[in-house]
């Protein structure tokens, strides 16, 4: 077993006395090598259960753990470097490092894990160029469209090839043909790396593609 979530909570403290739940228990568990689609209402849980499993946000209570090993429990440091060597993000902002180029965006991740000049800039064209972007690896975010962004995006997240990669709502802001070819991307890293995709997700393309589909309602894994 990859990931072991059991009886997951979280609950949002608003003004320091509104309580808003977000997660009411969830148990769940993912195999290696998955390609899986979290879907659900605005509301029902997507995000924050990504954010978790992505050690990006602290659980209520309960326990998530990889390969045995429970994130809920090991420090801040511990956890930074269970992120940048285990996890790869696709964000609905983007999250660009908008004095970066694209080029630079991609090859960062590479640059804090330590991997060599020349592989790291050869693996960041080579990706740029599968995701249609050769030709854009000079610009900055903001010389770009959103949808060329979330393509940086997609390429900054799988170049590293990590063990998992989380994606909320990754065709947001994509036409049909490039979501679909993103997609295709994803799916073939999946099946000749077994990297474990999860995605939340509104896309009814994204919910096709899925081996396995999770519906979140309130809170709550329903289906």
């Amino acid at each position: 077993m990859l990931i072991q979530i059991v009886n997951l909570t979280k609950t949002y403290t608003i003004d320091g006395n509104i309580e808003t739940p977000a997660l009411r228990g969830v148990d769940l568990a993912i195999e290696k090598g998955e390609f899986t689609a979290i879907a659900g209402p605005s509301g029902s849980g997507k995000t924050s259960l990504l954010n978790l499993i992505g050690a990006l946000d602290k659980a209520t209570s309960g326990s998530i753990s990889y390969e045995d090993k429970d994130i809920t429990r090991i420090g801040i440091s511990q956890l930074a470097l269970f992120r940048l060597k285990e996890i790869g993000f696709v964000f609905q902002a983007y999250n660009l490092i908008n004095t970066l180029t694209a080029f630079e965006n991609v090859e960062y991740v590479m640059l804090l894990q330590g991997i060599p000049l020349s592989i790291r800039r050869k693996k960041a064209q080579e990706i740029l160029n599968r995701v249609g972007l050769g030709e854009y690896i000079n610009r900055f975010p903001h010389q770009m469209s959103g949808g060329q962004q979330q393509r940086v995006a997609v390429a900054r997240a799988i170049v590293a090839e990590p063990k998992v990669i989380l994606a909320d709502e990754p065709t947001a802001n994509l036409d049909s043909k490039t979501a679909e070819s993103l997609l295709d991307l994803m799916r073939q890293l999946n099946q000749e790396k077994g990297v474990t995709f999860i995605f939340s997700t509104h896309d009814k393309m994204v919910m096709d593609k899925a081996k396995r589909l999770i519906n979140l309602h309130d809170g709550k894994v329903v289906k």
